[in-house]
């Protein structure tokens, strides 16, 4: 009997928002992505460790460490703001 047992990388986007850059200061669609490794067996996602959040520029792709509460919020903010362009 075999037991298929492996941890993979996983992203996702969790936002998309029009926000200051902190490096080059222009008003730019920021990516806010959420990082982290699954654990699976047999195919089945068991769960997901070692969580970060990360917040890309798109104009000069500088990438901006958030912590789990300001991510949530920069989500929230993007939602509300309406449908980006």
């Amino acid at each position: 009997m075999f037991l298929f047992i492996g941890v993979f990388p996983r992203d996702r986007e969790i936002a998309v928002a029009h926000i200051r850059c902190d490096h080059c200061h222009e008003v730019a669609v920021q990516h806010i992505v959420e990082g982290g490794s699954r654990l699976w067996v047999f195919f089945i996602p068991l769960f997901t460790f070692g969580r970060r959040y990360v917040m890309i520029c798109a104009n000069c792709g500088w990438a901006t460490e958030l912590s789990r509460d300001a991510a949530l919020r920069a989500a929230d903010l993007a939602a509300r703001s309406g449908p980006s362009a």
